[in-house]
């Protein structure tokens, strides 16, 4: 009997931690149940809170569905409820690992409504456990209770949480029943077919369709426009984030300056830039829009320096967010990395901090932030960096150079769709946007002489969106916009009757090829850069982003 209900106990804990979490880490938020006041507890600044009544996580803070995780109670304890932090541990390089490359978390457990553990049979206490998804080993980490329970340190990539009633707060062996359990935020990510397995991903609410534009269906939120025909998982498409919805505080469009194109800034080993992050107004398809920018700029300010060179940039923060700028691809000191909680200390609103960059590698790089980024990124704070190498050589000749940043917004009717203001309402921060940027405009065309060769570098800034993206003549333009800028159905891939113009791929986001590559288009996921050129054959050229991906990308770290 014994061995059943353990049996039954694992069944019953993997099947729930499916049916709750196996969709995506934004998913798991949706389908829990209403009890967020400890759930908001996991944040940077709330570590220290009281375990129920707590207020909800400010805006900026550390993402819940990232370092922390929600534990779920068995039918033995209905009124348990948990969340396990994933604090950080101290190390000369940001993050902490093992030996063998495994990372190092410092677990703190804040636990309510655990019952006497009588109550469930011959038990005297509670006791937690983390294992790995193959539940082997077990690693003992001690009794718990109701309250704040600090667990200690393991070293699993991609572990489980168990709490468990046994007949001795000394048990070294798993034995008892099980009441609470939960899985890391690094084991959330499945094969697409988990959903099939999820029992609710299957159902479809009451008075619920599928092919909506809008509308609250009894929720605050708004659903984003879908691409017509596309077939989601009903139980899927009913799932409402449980964060509340949030755009910046900022002044009204009117009374903001206007957007300005970006500006090349060069700078010499030793120069200076000040960058200011700040509110602009931005009209896209006749609609004003307020967005963020560099210096008022969007893309912001192009950084243009030589191999070897090092700058300072003087950084302000004028926005509402907590933030930082983090220098994409760039091998440099760890106290200039710009990622806050691993490598800095966020930038508050009204701050200022200096960073000194070392440029150590020819080619393009980019810049952002990385807190919070679905919104910050998303309002347009990206911006690139072009380092020239000494040889002349070290690309081949060309008339001209372009640098292009591929990014996609989401509107709605009332404008910008809200993000999440306790958490990120997206999995990993991306969202699909419906308006496709080059370089924060709805469309992008270049006009060169016949036999010219054009150098592009490329930069895919977009949350999570892949682009497919080719050249094809302006009078055979395969944009498919309305008048307000809005993409409206599916990109048209050109014919073969009109061929996108022929490019050459020489590099990519790990350096220069050996052997460069004819091709029509090239596939540049998020976040990328790339180098190209392009022989024009006619008069007049345009770039426009073709047969996108619609299927959910992960969104690279960097």
């Amino acid at each position: 009997m014994q061995a059943w209900e353990t049996m039954r106990d694992l069944l019953q804990a993997a099947l729930s931690v499916v049916a709750l979490a196996g969709f995506l880490p934004g998913c798991a938020a949706a389908l829990a149940p209403q009890q967020s006041d400890l759930s908001s507890l996991c944040s940077a600044g709330a570590r220290g809170a009281r375990l129920a009544g707590g207020a909800a996580s400010p805006v900026g803070q550390t993402q819940t569905d990232l370092f922390c995780f929600d534990l779920h109670a068995t039918a033995r304890a209905r009124d348990a409820w948990g969340v396990v932090e994933l604090g950080r541990v101290p190390g000369p390089f940001g993050v902490t690992v093992t030996a063998e490359g495994n990372h190092v978390s410092n677990l703190t457990a804040w636990i309510s409504g655990l019952p006497d553990p009588g109550q469930l049979g011959p038990f005297e206490a509670y006791v937690a456990w983390a294992t790995t998804p193959t539940l082997d080993p077990v690693i003992r980490l001690g009794p718990v209770g109701n309250g704040r329970n600090p667990l200690g340190r393991i070293s699993f990539n991609k572990f489980l949480i168990m709490v468990t009633a046994e007949a001795s707060a000394n048990a070294t062996e798993r034995e008892g029943r099980l009441v609470l359990r939960g899985r890391s935020p690094s084991s959330l990510m499945e094969a697409h077919d988990l959903l099939a397995q999820a029992p609710e991903a299957l159902r479809a609410p009451d008075g619920m369709s599928h092919d909506h534009a809008g509308g609250t269906h009894g929720s605050t939120w708004s659903l984003p426009p879908m691409y017509p025909g596309l077939p989601m998982l009903p139980g899927i498409m009913a799932l409402r984030p449980r964060v509340d919805g949030y755009l910046p505080e900022a002044p009204a469009p009117e009374d903001l300056p206007p957007v300005r194109p970006r500006q090349l800034v060069r700078l010499g080993d030793g120069g200076t830039l000040d960058l200011e992050a700040d509110f602009v107004r931005r009209d896209i398809g006749g609609r004003p829009v307020v967005m963020l920018a560099f210096n008022g700029q969007q893309p912001g300010p192009l950084i243009q320096v030589p191999e070897n060179a090092t700058i300072f940039v003087n950084f302000t923060n004028r926005t509402p967010l907590p933030t930082a700028i983090h220098w994409h691809g760039i091998r440099l000191d760890n106290r200039f990395d710009g990622v806050p909680g691993v490598t800095q200390d966020s930038v508050e609103p009204g701050e200022t901090f200096r960073y000194q960059i070392h440029f150590p590698d020819a080619g393009i790089y980019w810049y952002h932030p990385h807190h919070r980024e679905d919104i910050q990124q998303e309002l347009g704070l990206y911006g690139n960096m072009l380092v020239d190498s000494p040889r002349p050589d070290y690309y081949g000749p060309a008339n001209q150079e372009q640098v292009l940043m591929l990014d996609d917004l989401l509107l709605g009717e009332d404008g910008i769709v809200p993000f999440g203001e306790n958490a990120s309402n997206y999995a990993l921060m991306g969202r699909f946007g419906n308006i496709l940027l080059v370089n924060g405009e709805p469309g992008y065309a270049l006009s060169v002489r016949r036999g010219e060769v054009v150098r592009f570098f490329l930069t895919n800034v977009s949350n999570t969106r892949t682009f497919n993206l080719s050249f094809a003549r302006a009078d055979e333009s395969s944009a498919t916009l309305d008048p307000s800028g809005i993409l409206t159905g599916d990109p048209v891939i050109p014919s073969s009757a009109s061929a996108p113009l022929p490019v050459k791929v020489v590099a990519s986001d790990v350096g220069r090829f050996e052997r460069e590559v004819m091709a029509e288009s090239v596939v540049i996921s998020r976040p990328r850069a790339t180098s190209w050129r392009c022989a024009s054959t006619r008069q007049a050229s345009s770039c426009s982003p073709t047969g996108c991906r619609r299927s959910a990308t992960g969104k690279a770290s960097s």
